[in-house]
């Protein structure tokens, strides 16, 4: 009998982040062209076609050129195309769940918020917390073998299939047989490579350009130092809230829901600071950690404070979300590059 097992594509995380991204920023596109025309609808007298139609359509292009074509340099295309359907489509939520289908009902954009942080956290615990097998290694390592046949085999490709069969199982004939194959091929000259890998060369090239610079970790420190600093005038705004009512013989009310809400933000803002404060320490000896604390001061701010702003002003959250995710897309693309 066959054993079947479940083999995972070693790059999905960076397709989920191109679908993630491409989803919130769906949404705000809608919502701000939505505004700004007045709220036009498509249709006439009885008929009104609701957008959430064209997010359904754009999903399923995406899944059947998915199941459709084998090329891996492809599929970050249905991954952009499958986040712009389902922000299409999730952005009329509110229609759905209320008796006069309401578009505007204000909890919408808390409900979307609380969707993408579960589809963020599920797709993060399995990136980082279950191992890939020295199988999945060696499987994704022969998918490269398609850009051989279709003479599209770049240096990144070759250096990826190259660390693929290093992890992979050593004693399978496979291994070996694979590593000479890609050994002695020849890849792509850089000015052949396809739009997206030019710009992903670029942007390496880019950054690795400013790391070069003596002024850019004082930059990007200085940075989120200023960030934090931001959020934390907002943490003294509530403590001098915290110290009045304590003043005024009303500290039992922090016992209450409406309470323990302020502590809880005030304690989120000191973390972020903490996280912020280490990455600046290490910056300059330790690159990769310290990115990573900057990583985790902006995963404070989009799991926990974000929710207090989605509560008092939703669609500025919405704004703010957005940009701490393409902050969150940046530091994870640069923490991998630091490996």
């Amino acid at each position: 009998m066959k054993d079947y097992k479940f083999i995972r594509y070693i790059e999905f995380g960076d397709l989920f982040e191109i679908f993630f991204l491409s989803a919130i920023l769906t949404i705000l596109g809608i919502r701000i062209y939505l505004k700004l025309t007045g709220f036009p609808q498509i249709g006439s007298g009885p008929f009104h076609i609701a957008h959430l139609l064209f997010g359904g359509f754009f999903m399923l292009i995406s899944i059947l050129a998915s199941i459709t074509y084998l090329n891996n340099n492809l599929k970050s295309y249905w991954a952009l195309l499958g986040g712009i359907g389902f922000g299409t489509f999730i952005d009329e939520i509110g229609k759905f769940i209320t008796r006069d289908n309401n578009y505007f009902f204000q909890p919408t954009f808390a409900i979307i918020y609380v969707i993408f942080i579960l589809l963020y956290l599920l797709y993060k615990s399995v990136e980082h917390y279950q191992k890939f097998s020295a199988d999945e290694y060696l499987v994704n390592s022969i998918t490269i073998l398609q850009n051989l046949v279709l003479k599209n085999f770049d240096k990144e490709e070759k250096r990826e299939a190259l660390d693929y069969l290093s992890l992979s199982d050593q004693t399978n004939p496979l291994t070996k047989q694979l590593f000479q194959i890609f050994s002695k091929n020849p890849t792509l000259p850089d000015e052949e490579l396809n739009v997206y890998e030019k710009i992903n060369k670029k942007l390496k090239s880019l950054y690795h350009f400013f790391l070069d610079k003596p002024w850019f970790l004082y930059a990007i420190t200085i940075f989120f130092i200023v960030r934090s600093v931001i959020y934390l005038r907002n943490g003294i705004f509530l403590l001098q809230a915290i110290n009045k009512n304590f003043l005024n013989g009303t500290l039992t009310a922090y016992l209450t829901p409406h309470g323990i809400l302020p502590m809880i933000q005030v304690f989120a803002l000191g973390l972020q600071a903490i996280f912020t404060i280490i990455g600046a320490i290490l910056i300059w000896r330790f690159r990769k950690k310290a990115y990573i604390f900057f990583r985790d001061s902006v995963f404070v701010s989009v799991f926990i404070l974000q929710i207090f702003n989605f509560n008092n002003n939703p669609e500025q959250a919405l704004f703010s979300t957005a940009g701490d995710l393409l902050l969150l897309g940046i530091l994870n693309y640069i923490i991998k590059d630091e490996k």
